[in-house]
């Protein structure tokens, strides 16, 4: 934008001082100024003088100014007043800092489908809430989309909503040819088959044609109806075949059904609202992003799964090897402790005869047990029959501890345990 210092300080409605031109457009020019009390800078728009003079279109600047007042969106550009001073209508704006969209795509030439999405879902925002509340931009273009950092993202910004409605109808023939000449002419690029005509039942799909129009211009860096004269643009964008967007450069895959439909010549065939528009352009500008990042997924997931693999194969055999060692030591310790309790006791034989006179003695204390002997000794088979028998002897009489001990049936030798193989 250029600057241009004010010939004089001038003082608008007794509290905007106009301290220098941002920009100059076809309905007046945009200045910097400072609130007298608040010291606040904001952005005064002047109408031209030689415009305001027709009523019907002084009652719709200010008429549109109020509507686009009432509208709370973030996508939409703050008006904090307008007024009258003497012959010159102005409307108070909250200053942006940043550059249009048309500046950026001059600097760029073209923006990324991400970027593009993003721009485009932060427009339908704003002429959805317009529509909403029953205004139709008709004059969306790039240099009315304002790109601004918000903290650490971008945001863009709609202005002027509602004054190329104003421009546009109810002016007089001569008004038309002496002023709006340029402005149709930069305007025109962007209007609808129904606007262009002059229609006047242009309702909020207009908005939504000149939506797939930036779209397009913001993808391949150049506008999809072109022509040296207003008869040429015209029939380029009523009656000639719309260009088919892959045919002219690189865009997302579905991208050129999106346009036939947010560009189609009957209205009724566009779609029902900006935001549905905006959304299936996201699903289409993003799906390219969620696809790399899917196959880059995959790529890596070849040579990560060998090693989590092996690192579990590795935990699962040192788990094993501690499970079979404590099962091993808790078979050992089971066959000690049954071999020590299947021990069976026995009996010392009696060595002497025990005369009767002795029978009579109370039996003696009883000596404790012997210590276990390792096994029980089979007696000896008998002598055979040829064999010389030696004398009788009297038959030794047990005694009574040694009756009460034989009572008991001997055990049997536990059977021998089988043997653990432990494998190591």
């Amino acid at each position: 934008m250029t600057r241009e210092s004010a010939t004089s300080s001038r003082v608008l409605a007794g509290k905007y001082q106009l301290l220098h031109r941002l920009g100059q457009g076809g309905m007046g020019s945009v200045w910097l100024a400072s609130h007298l009390t608040l010291h606040s800078p904001v952005a005064i728009k002047l109408m031209d003088p030689a415009i305001a003079t027709n009523p019907e279109a002084l009652a719709r600047f200010l008429r549109e100014a109020r509507a686009a007042a009432t509208l709370r969106s973030p996508h939409v550009v703050q008006i904090l007043d307008h007024g009258v001073d003497g012959a010159t209508p102005y409307i108070a704006m909250e200053l942006l800092e940043g550059e249009s969209l048309a500046d950026r795509l001059r600097r760029l030439g073209q923006l990324p489908p991400v970027a593009t999405a993003r721009v485009m879902t932060h427009i339908s925002r704003a002429v959805a809430r317009a529509h909403e509340a029953g205004i139709v931009h008709r004059d969306l273009k790039p240099h009315n989309i304002f790109l601004v950092e918000n903290d650490d993202e971008e945001m863009a910004k709609v202005l002027d909503f509602g004054i190329a409605k104003t421009t546009l109808d109810g002016l007089g023939p001569s008004v038309v040819a002496e002023t709006r000449t340029g402005a149709l002419m930069g305007t025109l690029h962007y209007m609808s088959p129904e606007q262009a005509e002059g229609m006047k039942t242009v309702d909020f799909r207009t908005d939504i044609w000149a939506m797939g129009v930036i779209a397009y211009e913001c993808l391949l860096g150049k506008r999809p109806f072109e022509g040296e004269t207003v008869g040429m643009m015209v029939l380029a964008i009523c009656s000639r075949e719309p260009p088919i967007p892959s045919a002219e450069g690189k865009v997302p895959a579905g991208f050129d059904r999106w346009f036939a439909r947010t560009c189609a010549r009957a209205p009724h065939e566009r779609w029902p609202s900006a935001r549905d528009a905006a959304a299936e352009l996201r699903r289409l500008c993003e799906a390219p992003a969620d696809a790399t990042r899917k196959g880059r997924a995959a790529a890596l997931a070849p040579t990560m799964l060998p090693r989590e693999a092996a690192v579990s194969a590795t935990r699962r055999r040192g788990r094993l090897i501690a499970a079979a060692i404590g099962g091993a030591l808790v078979v050992v310790g089971a066959v000690a402790a049954l071999t020590r309790q299947r021990v069976p006791e026995t009996v010392a034989p009696v060595s002497a005869p025990i005369s009767p006179a002795s029978a009579a003695v109370p039996p003696p204390t009883p000596l404790p047990p012997p210590p276990p002997a390792p096994a029980v000794v089979a007696p000896e088979p008998p002598a055979p029959a040829a064999a010389a028998v030696a004398p009788e002897t009297p038959a030794a009489k047990p005694s009574p501890s040694h009756r009460r001990r034989s009572a008991k049936p001997e055990p049997r030798p536990a059977p021998a345990e089988p043997g653990v193989n432990l494998g190591i």
